[in-house]
């Protein structure tokens, strides 16, 4: 009787601790396509891979968040291959949702047509702060890495490189072929570099902190049943 009941409150336990782990993770998608259509708008320089899409976009009819979907999409396909491993469904979502939120977010009217340059700071230095905590919400979830995490620690596995090395050549390749493509890299870009990792490692750290504490025991009394007593 014990054992049933035992059951019964974990298996309701662990239905409420995968469902908030879904909210956070897909409300974590949306933060950081927030963070990225701000810093985008700011016209102070986008994020690094961002200036790969915006400079695809620009050369093509598609829009920037059709092709964080393709690149993305490469990208998984491409680590699959490498480490002869089947992607998470999540990974799948991660970037099909970060495309169309990105798409819905840069298309609001909640933009200044004009700015001045303290507004394009402001939206920034916003847009930076979001997309990291938005990254930390999601990567704290486990439910999908994003493709250039995932790419980033297959490759570093089979090179034998270490993981701040390999992250560091995707991220100057990507920039180096969206500047080549016309996209925009400004002051902002090479900020982000040193503020996001920052931001993304307080949001890991806070939310991977707010589930444990779900996921933590509880004593629970059960009619007639006295638990851890």
């Amino acid at each position: 009787m014990e054992n049933v009941v035992e059951e019964k409150r974990l298996g309701k336990k662990g239905f409420t601790y995968y469902s908030i782990k879904w909210m956070v993770f897909l409300a974590g998608l949306f933060v950081l396509a927030t963070g990225g259509a701000f810093m985008i708008k700011s016209a102070f320089g986008s994020a690094t891979w961002d200036v790969l899409h915006i400079g695809l976009s620009l050369r093509s009819s598609w829009s920037i968040g059709l092709w964080v979907q393709i690149v993305g999409l490469l990208m998984i396909g491409l680590s699959c291959w490498i480490d002869r491993t089947k992607p998470q469904v999540g990974s799948f979502i991660n970037v099909i949702l970060i495309g169309i939120f990105l798409n819905l977010i840069l298309g609001l009217p909640i933009y200044p047509s004009v700015m001045a340059w303290w507004e394009s700071l402001l939206f920034l230095m916003s847009g930076i702060c979001i997309l990291g905590f938005g990254v930390g919400m999601y990567v704290s979830t486990g439910l999908g890495a994003g493709p250039r995490d995932g790419l980033t620690i297959v490759l570093a596995k089979k090179t034998g490189l270490s993981i701040r090395l390999v992250r560091t050549l995707l991220e100057g390749t990507a920039l180096l072929l969206g500047w080549l493509l016309g996209g925009p890299v400004a002051a902002g870009t090479f900020l982000s570099v040193f503020l996001i990792g920052p931001v993304m490692q307080a949001s890991i750290g806070f939310w991977r902190k707010q589930l444990a504490k779900l996921d933590a025991p509880e004593d629970v009394e059960e009619p007639g049943l006295r638990v851890n007593g």
